[in-house]
């Protein structure tokens, strides 16, 4: 009579891939060492830079007097926990949140191991690093905004609660993607737009900040709720497929390819690509309307029709700008608008991005580079000049309102058509290497142009500055179109 082989333990395999790497380990205790040292070393000279900037941010809210600038910078440290996040949970939606690499879904994933117990670990140590990447911002904040540490320590624990459980509403999303735990990301991002349009609207203008020990009531009220999550979605691994958990650790190779470059465009292009693959066929359609380089603009006008919701984010991100306001930044507004309004119009470039990288595909259109980029941009320049104009009651100028539209596009255009790093140029040595001394511009590009196109702003805040700041954003463009 037979009888099967029990399964290994998730615990056992780890033991046994433990000692594989242990025989196998090359580094001298010295380097490892010398590692450590450099990590410490690390930690101290930017935790030392973080405290002293937390200190001087401090001191300069104080000169802050307004009842909206007080009421603001109240609410401050709540908006930017709605915010982070916000921010969070779209990046649990992208990459997982949990993932697996090939290798462990082919070789460990596919047997009869326990795959709740082998993701346990891993959902374990993300739980408790989002608890602390959300309550280190939050405590900072707190502080800064002039919070006593009783209700600063209490917003603190308030994010650490949060964080968890956006993180376990996402992890069950992700095992039964039909649920509505899928909507965990688009109502973190309404929540933390309304807290925003409150402030806007002065909502908050008769705030201060907090000094109740009843604040402590919110995260007694948010642990049960944590903890009824964390455990659901415990319960949850094991319904996880392999494909989904290899896909978000293929999206997490790719980003970290493409920003070891400092491509931040080509790291776009890995997302979009990863996006896309999630969706089903597109139905062709065949384009109907004007010929030659004013047929991109179709082709931008049935991207708008498959995914309205591209128009909406730089409706949303008009919303700051007026919170900007309430708390009185003044001519600050402009480079803060600016590089929003670029960041939302980065969906609304795909075809000017696609001409600039695929130089075979512009020679195939039979026209001239910079007409194919003229008609790329047509779209894009409409919704971000009405994009500043919807910024106009929030500056000190009006002419300041196209000078945004013109910034942003201007900022946006810089970010398509830059060419990839140029290895074939000259080189500089680092510690990781030889790179090209092109790749370090890599990192800037697109906000170059937003600090050039706002510093006439920010000196003169009038007719004046709007108009130099105008003129440098049309010279930048007619530049970037032109070039070869």
């Amino acid at each position: 009579m037979s009888t099967e082989t029990p399964a290994p333990t998730p615990a056992e395999i780890r033991g046994l891939v433990r000692e594989w790497r242990r025989g196998h380990v090359t580094a001298p205790w010295g380097e490892v060492l010398y590692q450590a040292y450099l990590a410490l070393l690390t930690v101290l000279i930017y935790g030392s830079g973080l405290v002293s900037a937390v200190v001087n941010a401090g001191q300069a809210v104080e000169g802050c007097t307004t009842g909206a600038c007080v009421g603001t910078r109240a609410a401050g440290p709540v908006l930017l926990v709605l915010i982070w996040l916000a921010l969070g949970a779209a990046a649990l939606r992208l990459l997982g949140p949990l993932m697996a690499s090939p290798a462990t879904s082919a070789l460990v994933l596919s047997t009869p191991v326990d795959r709740g117990r082998w993701l346990g670990r891993q959902y374990a140590t993300v739980l408790t690093l989002g608890a602390l990447a959300a309550a280190v911002p939050a405590l900072l904040a707190a502080v800064t905004a002039g919070w006593p540490l009783l209700t600063g320590g209490a917003l603190a624990l308030a994010a650490a609660l949060l964080a968890p459980a956006t993180y376990a509403a996402g992890t069950v999303a992700q095992a039964r993607p039909g649920s509505a735990w899928r909507m965990v990301g688009p109502v973190t991002a309404l929540v933390a737009l309304a807290a925003v349009a409150a402030a806007a609207a002065g909502v908050t203008a008769q705030l201060t900040p907090p000094a109740d020990a009843r604040w402590w009531l919110v995260p007694a009220v948010l642990a049960p709720v944590t903890a009824g999550a964390a455990v659901l979605a415990r319960r949850r691994l094991g319904d996880l497929h392999r494909r989904d958990l290899t896909r978000g650790h293929g999206l997490a190779n790719g980003l970290s390819g493409a920003l070891a470059g400092m491509d931040t465009a080509l790291a776009y292009d890995v997302v979009l690509q990863h996006t896309s693959s999630q969706r089903a066929v597109v139905r062709a359609r065949r384009l109907r309307g004007p010929r030659g380089p004013l047929a991109l603009v179709t082709a931008d006008l049935v991207r708008l029709r498959r995914a309205p919701l591209r128009v909406l984010a730089p409706a949303a991100a008009v919303v700051p700008a007026y919170a900007l306001a309430e708390a009185g930044a003044g001519a600050l507004v402009v480079p803060v608008m600016v590089v929003l309004g670029f960041g939302a119009a980065i969906p609304l470039g795909a075809g000017l991005r696609v001409l600039s990288r695929s130089s075979s595909l512009a020679r195939l259109l039979g026209t001239s580079s910079w007409q194919l980029r003229l008609g790329a941009l047509v779209v894009p320049t409409v919704l971000l000049m009405a994009y500043g104009l919807g910024c106009l009651w929030a500056l000190p100028h009006p002419l300041l309102a196209p000078a945004i539209g013109l910034g942003a596009l201007a900022t946006l255009t810089r970010w398509l058509v830059a060419p990839p790093p140029d290895y074939a140029s000259a080189m500089v040595s680092t510690p990781m290497g030889a790179m090209p001394v092109s790749l370090f511009g890599n990192a800037v590009r697109g906000f170059d142009i937003a600090g050039l196109v706002s510093i006439p702003a920010l000196f003169a805040p009038d007719a004046l500055g709007a108009t130099i700041s105008m003129a440098i954003s049309v010279v930048t463009l007619g530049v970037l179109v032109g070039r070869r």
